[in-house]
């Protein structure tokens, strides 16, 4: 229960301190004085201490500034360096797919050894680099990633058909390579706006231990032109709930069909969702159309069963790189 004020508490706090909280239609208060609320709660509230408070404080203010501010620690750091590259794998027999939760340094050899790996053992169309999600604050290491996917006559690049997917959730050295891939032509990108927080970062030590990070200015450097929030070239709107559940498990069945929250957005208009819908599936279907037992199983023997993704960004990526393939093919 103490824990679950607390982090109300540490939201609440945070929003004070940038807003005025209007008590009635014509009547408006300043905010609260925080060491007058911090007292109460320190004598009143059980269980509270100074130590409980002062991080639920600090982590509800960093909260409210999205991405702007944050906490970092060595042992932290090192951790999420390692796990940049959180998966690599070959989807629908010959796509690679690539997902990146920071673009740091190190990154760019972490998806060319996936890369080769995959393709060694598959006749590969195209990849998918999934940035959903993600950050990072280390804009050197854009141009080297950007080099595998744009210098296709060396052996260590990566080559076909690329689509980079994007939402509101991708911020820092994630967007900027986004801006960087979709720039020179290489990449198609699917999905949503980006946070638009591409900035320089300044660390500041605190007594404890940790640093203090906060996003000072703009990122600007040779390889970096300026960068707001980064358009994709098909958009895909969802809600949040959907999201999260199709990046957790692009194959999860959703209680309602999910929905497209912009279905009048131009760049949709000419593209619906494709459910990668199973030869079992259409079966189902044409059944239940003609009134039969759709469900019984004996009506689908001999019918292949394949594993349908159901996420409509991914979903998209994967019609578009085949559709390229098969568009290549046929001028060969």
């Amino acid at each position: 229960m103490t824990r679950r004020f607390l982090s109300l508490f540490a939201l609440t706090l945070a929003a004070s301190l940038t807003t005025r909280v209007s008590l009635r239609a014509d009547t408006t208060n300043t905010t609260p004085d925080f060491k007058e609320v911090y007292d109460l709660l320190r004598t009143n509230l059980p269980g509270a201490t100074d130590e409980t408070l002062n991080r639920a404080a600090v982590e509800g203010l960093l909260a409210q500034l999205h991405g702007k501010a944050l906490l970092v620690d060595s042992e932290a750091e090192e951790t999420t360096t390692n796990a940049v590259l959180s998966k690599a794998t070959i989807l629908e027999s010959n796509v690679v797919y690539l997902r990146v939760s920071g673009v740091v340094n190190g990154l760019a050899d972490k998806l060319n050894m996936a890369y080769h790996a995959l393709a060694a053992s598959n006749k590969v169309i195209g990849e998918v680099l999934d940035l959903r999600f993600a950050d990072g604050d280390d804009y050197a290491a854009v141009s080297e990633i950007t080099k595998l996917f744009t210098t296709p006559k060396i052996s260590s690049s990566i080559g076909g058909p690329l689509v980079v997917l994007l939402n509101g959730g991708t911020r820092g050295s994630a967007e900027a390579l986004a801006a960087a891939l979709q720039k020179s032509g290489t990449a198609l990108i699917i999905g949503s706006t980006t946070a638009g927080e591409v900035k320089m970062f300044q660390e500041f030590p605190l007594k404890n231990g940790e640093r203090l990070r906060i996003a000072t200015a703009p990122a600007t450097s040779d390889n970096i032109t300026a960068v707001s929030h980064v358009q994709p070239n098909i958009t895909v709107t969802m809600s949040p709930i959907d999201e999260h559940v199709y990046f957790t498990d692009a194959y999860a069945e959703l209680s309602k069909p999910a929905t497209n929250t912009n279905p009048s957005a131009a760049t949709n208009s000419f593209l619906p969702f494709i459910d990668h819908m199973s030869e079992a599936d259409l079966v189902r279907e044409k059944q239940k159309d003609n009134g039969e037992n759709w469900k019984a199983e004996p009506s689908l023997a001999g019918v292949s069963q394949k594993i349908v993704i159901r996420d409509p960004v991914l979903a998209r990526a994967l019609d578009l790189i085949k559709g390229l393939a098969v568009v290549r093919e046929s001028h060969r």
